[in-house]
């Protein structure tokens, strides 16, 4: 009798391997055909892995010619990273007599890498001269299409993790529902105002989450979402809408609502956005605020001191009145900054603005131009001897001493004064002329003002 290891060099071997049954009506020619012919790869081993036979098909996937791979152990065409856990896997199905199924990496003969799905019977060896039959598929370009899916659901996520983390940023309330009407989606901002959780609220009808009244009839007001996806347009919500929230309480709104488009530019939804009237009321005033005013002192900044310059003078022409400017600049204010602080200087210009408000009547405008010098309006005067009046009476005022962050200070400051129209007939000219008189006042020492008419210059005593 012949030995395996003749068996296995002999050209055709698979019908010496396989026992004859001269029952059999399968034509073991035909059976070698069938199995070459098959396109997934077909190896036959003996229980130390050994290749006793292999197909065509699995020859074309390692790209050796037929024959090489008789009589070589299979194991050794693993990847090396696959190797360890599928030998232990290996093992167990070679004791259990068991299958075997799994993706692995084998190396081809010109040291390419492939991706294979492996399927592995192992048999009884007291039956066969062999111990196992594999099937091998060629997945690599299934592999590379699982990368790139792979590739695009990362891509996907992180778009959606993006769009998530922004939508829950903004200020605004953001809602969506599916063509039925039912929520598929709550930004941070719309679970605080409409108190609904957003994972309770998946699937609920829009106006059980969003549910909305009339201001003055207290009818429930049309849903937005709908009204959107029938016309396929950006729609707004009423004015005066409220929103009643999960707990009852209400809530002025302003919305608008538009359809969601798929792919085919089909209506699939409709967004709803949303916010707080009185929320945005209050930031509207506060943008305002910065807008108009000293963000230290409270005054009027240079921009509105300007327009309401522009309108005084408009004033003062029609009703033949005068309008006078008071520059004030604080004399030697660096020095109280460098012996005891910017905030203590902070303190003392807050103290200087509040000084000087008081000394002018409720119309006219106290603005703090920069630093530490101030602008004040007086609006529609009969004579200029009302402005030189004011002037004395604030240097005295900010010439008091007082005692801020355990330091007892004293303060001074020089005034330029300019009059319209005997100074200029716009704004610009009367600033510019107040500031320049400033500086002549200046140089007459500290506490003092100035005026280019009858002279009025002369030091305030405290």
């Amino acid at each position: 009798m012949r030995t395996l290891r003749t068996r296995i060099t002999d050209r055709g071997s698979i019908w010496q391997i396989l026992p004859k049954n001269q029952g059999d009506k399968l034509d073991y020619e035909n059976l070698k055909r069938l199995c070459d012919e098959f396109p997934l790869g077909i190896i036959l081993c003996d229980e130390q892995g050994r290749c006793l036979y292999s197909n065509q098909a699995y020859t074309n996937i390692l790209g050796y010619a037929p024959g090489e791979l008789l009589d070589l152990d299979w194991h050794t065409c693993l990847y090396s990273e696959d190797a360890v856990p599928l030998n232990a896997k290996w093992k167990q199905a070679i004791s259990s007599r068991s299958s075997l199924q799994d993706d692995v990496r084998l190396i081809r003969a010109d040291g390419t890498m492939i991706w294979t799905r492996l399927h592995a019977a192992m048999l009884d060896i007291a039956d066969y001269p062999f111990a196992s039959l594999l099937m091998v598929e060629d997945i690599s370009e299934r592999k590379a299409l699982e990368k790139i899916l792979r590739q695009v659901e990362n891509a996907l996520f992180e778009e959606k993790e993006r769009a998530q983390v922004t939508l829950d940023s903004i200020g605004d309330a953001v809602l969506t529902t599916d063509l039925a009407g039912n929520i598929t989606y709550l930004n941070r901002e719309a679970e605080r105002l409409t108190g609904w959780d957003r994972l309770k609220a998946m699937g609920k009808p829009l106006l059980r989450v969003f549910n909305i009244i009339d201001g003055g009839s207290r009818d429930t007001a049309p849903n937005p979402a709908q009204k959107a996806m029938q016309e396929n347009q950006t729609v707004e919500l009423a004015i005066g809408c409220i929103l009643i929230t999960q707990d009852g309480t209400e809530v002025e709104i302003e919305d608008s609502a538009a359809p969601i488009h798929n792919r085919d530019q089909q209506v699939s939804g409709a967004v709803i956005v949303f916010h707080d009237v009185t929320k945005s009321a209050a930031m509207m005033e506060k943008t305002n605020r910065l807008a108009w005013y000293d963000h230290l002192t409270g005054l009027p900044n240079m921009a509105l001191f300007t327009e309401l310059l522009s309108q005084s003078i408009g004033m003062a022409y029609r009703h033949n009145k005068r309008v006078a400017i008071l520059f004030l600049d604080m004399d030697d204010f660096k020095k109280i900054n460098d012996s005891f602080g910017h905030l203590t200087g902070d303190d003392l210009l807050k103290s200087v603005a509040d000084r000087v408000t008081k000394c002018i009547r409720v119309t006219d405008i106290v603005c703090r131009r920069s630093g530490d010098e101030f602008l004040i309006l007086l609006g529609e005067i009969e004579l200029p001897e009302d402005a030189t009046l004011v002037a004395r009476q604030i240097l005295s005022a900010i010439a008091v001493p007082q005692r801020v962050n355990d330091n007892d200070i004293t303060l001074a400051a020089s005034i330029g004064i300019s009059v319209y129209p005997d100074d200029g007939l716009d704004a610009t000219t009367l600033m510019t002329c107040a500031d320049r008189y400033m500086y002549l006042a200046k140089q007459s020492g500290p506490n003092q003002f100035y005026y280019s008419g009858p002279p009025h210059t002369g030091k305030v005593k405290p």
